[in-house]
């Protein structure tokens, strides 16, 4: 449950500061693409639209997303997403609990969205 909260007010965060912020905007104008969030069961999930400069997120699994950031679990993904400690992040893909799936040039530019955003 924690997880698909702390997804779902990403998503929020990011509308948020693309209303208020012009050079946020200009970044997400960057990329048409679609991030999933998922668990390796996929049974939590949530995804996010950029496209020509907007943002839309749904709950649930995406059909051909453009990256997938794969979680081993929900807690473990909790854990690490809600932490400050960069290090923890590197340590879950370095020991598999977090995979990622597509373009990984995606997968960087959408964690350094998603950290703008806060």
């Amino acid at each position: 449950m924690k997880f698909q909260i702390l997804l779902y007010l990403l998503g929020r965060k990011l509308k948020a500061k693309l209303k208020k912020d012009p050079e946020f905007k200009k970044r997400v104008s960057e990329k048409n693409c679609t991030v999933q969030i998922k668990t390796a069961d996929n049974s939590r999930g949530r995804y996010y639209t950029f496209n020509n400069g907007e943002i839309t997120t749904n709950k649930g699994i995406a059909a051909d997303p453009t990256v997938s950031l794969v979680w081993e679990n929900a807690s473990i993904a909790f854990e690490v997403l809600s932490s400050q400690d960069q290090a923890k992040r590197m340590e879950a893909l370095q020991s598999g609990k977090l995979k990622l799936e597509g373009d990984g040039a995606t997968a960087l530019w959408f964690t350094e969205t998603a950290k703008q955003a806060r």
